[in-house]
């Protein structure tokens, strides 16, 4: 029996009536039938309202380096940072972090205002003052970050005309290094990580054998949902895979969802999904660098223009161009969920474990079944709740295609 920690045993109402239904009856009703429909159209509405602020949290930092650029801002900045800071790798620094700082600090309305969403229907209990730590925290992460990569590109610019294949070669190496480190390195500063039950290591166990992979560490990760049946996720690459489960999500998952969950998630180790999203998204955001270089070199110099001042237009396009490969992403990690679904039922006996895992992420986190028909292929990273249902249960999909 896994021994949850007692703060954590207590059950919604959502949970119990999820918890209730008959495997027979997850089996053969349909989807809509099995979850509230009060919560659904909950749930489409806040859905209704986090697109929108997706859209003003990407276009805000395009909005404001476009207007950095236009309004001569960029250059007057570069000059009092030149005028204060006579050696160019320091200038190039903290111009790159000020726009690293801009760019966060502009999206941060409709950051908070999507942190109020999900904390006023209770899908959160962080509270305001933690929240806005959070985010300056990311603003000083993405700030620094800005700063080495804008010093190094133009170091490597003054040095090489061949500067973008040595650039292309560093991003893809920091990438894989960072999200192989993730769960060990960086994961435990923002989450409280302790290692699961020895009943819960004993199925994860069981399952990575049934799929022939090797077991890796799972870790419960603390977080501030409320609660959610899903909150898991693997993470790291090579001696650093972890597997790391919202402390929330086992409080109410019944044996069987357990160890549906397990086989989702060793199932993305198996098929080396991490690694695959990695290279993926690497791949991607280097067309968008290139196609928003090339947009950029297209128009004309202004009189205070150079290379330094240019880069919030290049910013500009950047994230022009990563909006409008956003859903090829989403598209592959839509695919490999559908993938983690399929091979995870290769191991599960108990198939109504995983309609009763999906149900509950339904009615217990305000998911709905199916996303609008118009706007899931852009920003929905996972297949809709309702065709995974079906799928499993062998009934009628209820989200068109």
């Amino acid at each position: 029996m896994l021994i949850v920690p007692a703060a954590a045993r207590a059950q919604s109402n959502e949970d119990r009536h999820v918890t209730s239904i008959p495997a027979s009856v997850l089996m053969h009703a349909t989807a809509p039938s099995l979850v509230d429909p009060f919560r659904q159209r909950r749930a489409r509405a806040i859905a209704d309202y986090q697109d929108l602020l997706f859209a003003g949290w990407a276009l805000a930092p395009i909005v404001a380096f476009w207007w950095l650029w236009q309004s001569g801002n960029s250059a007057r900045l570069r000059d009092t940072l030149r005028r204060r800071m006579r050696k160019p790798w320091v200038y190039r620094s903290a111009f790159g972090a000020a726009l690293g700082a801009l760019a966060t600090v502009a999206a941060l309305p409709f950051a908070f205002a999507s942190y109020r969403v999900a904390h006023n229907v209770g899908l959160t209990v962080q509270t305001i003052p933690n929240w806005f730590l959070a985010e300056l925290l990311r603003i000083a992460t993405v700030s620094v970050a800005t700063a080495i990569v804008v010093a190094v590109i133009l170091a490597l610019v003054d040095s090489t005309r061949l500067w973008y294949l040595i650039f292309i070669g560093i991003l893809y190496v920091a990438a894989l290094t960072i999200v192989a480190v993730e769960p060990v390195l960086f994961s435990p500063l923002t989450s409280n990580d302790r290692p699961a039950p020895a009943a819960l290591v004993a199925q994860g166990d069981a399952v990575a054998h049934a799929l022939g992979t090797s077991p890796v560490p799972l870790m419960i990760s603390g977080t501030a949902q409320r609660t959610s049946s899903l909150v898991a996720r693997t993470s790291g690459l090579g001696p650093f895979a972890r597997i790391l489960i919202g402390a929330q999500a086992l409080q109410a998952m019944t044996p069987g969802e357990r160890v549906f969950l397990l086989a989702r998630q060793y199932a993305h180790l198996a098929e080396h999904d991490v690694l695959l999203l990695t290279l993926a998204g690497t791949t991607l955001f280097v067309f968008a660098a290139a196609l928003a270089v090339l947009i950029s070199d297209r128009i004309g110099f202004r009189r205070d223009d150079d290379p330094l001042a240019r880069l919030p237009l290049v910013g500009t396009f950047l994230g022009v161009a990563v909006l409008l490969l956003y859903p090829a992403f989403n598209s592959i990690e839509r695919t490999g969920e559908w993938r983690a679904d399929t091979v995870a039922l290769t191991v599960v006996t108990d198939r109504s474990a995983g309609v009763r895992l999906f149900v509950r992420r339904a009615d217990d986190d305000l998911v709905a079944l199916c996303g609008r028909r118009t706007v899931r292929w852009y920003f929905e990273s996972r297949p809709p709740l309702g065709s995974r249902i079906a799928a499993i249960s062998k009934t009628a999909d209820p989200c068109p295609r």
